[in-house]
């Protein structure tokens, strides 16, 4: 049986051992687990939340930032994972392997978002709207309407290569 990568880090990282055990004591749902969790992550580990959080031009140049060594924030990875998913998946382990993506320099090619949306990989624009854990992946070709009219954060070219 081949192991699990995320459940390894689950099995040996005691801080996120004590993450997980405080949030299933709180009787929410999972949804509400998988909520809170996507935060209390970004904090622990110093993740970006969003696509702005990557860089903070008032932080004091002296002063390490961590987000710049991260080419997506979790808003982004957990949208890209959440979109390729069935449906059926338990929302905290979406979270927990987007959070694992960023902390190991792992990235969802986009080219799987393209494809499952068009049946093909071809040149177009991705949108992300919402925030935070809520984030939802939009096509603007798709809509007939641009990624700001749509409510968007961000956008991303994506060229088939």
């Amino acid at each position: 049986m081949k192991d699990n990568a995320v459940e390894i880090w689950v099995n040996t990282d005691k801080k996120l051992q004590n993450l997980i055990m405080e949030i299933e004591s709180t009787g929410k749902t999972l949804t509400e687990k998988a909520e809170l969790g996507f935060e209390r992550l970004c904090e622990l580990y110093q993740i970006p939340r969003m696509p702005t959080d990557k860089t903070n031009e008032n932080l004091d140049e002296s002063v390490s930032n961590d987000y710049d060594r991260f080419e997506r924030s979790l808003f982004e990875e957990h949208a890209y994972i959440k979109f390729l998913s069935d449906g059926t998946d338990d929302p905290r382990g979406l979270v927990l392997s987007a959070a694992y993506h960023l902390l190991n320099g792992l990235e969802i090619d986009l080219g799987y978002i393209v494809k499952k949306a068009f049946g093909k990989k071809k040149e177009c624009l991705v949108a992300l709207r919402g925030d935070g854990y809520h984030g939802e992946v939009v096509f603007p070709e798709k809509e007939g309407k641009s990624w700001v009219e749509l409510g968007c954060v961000m956008q991303t070219l994506y060229l088939n290569k």
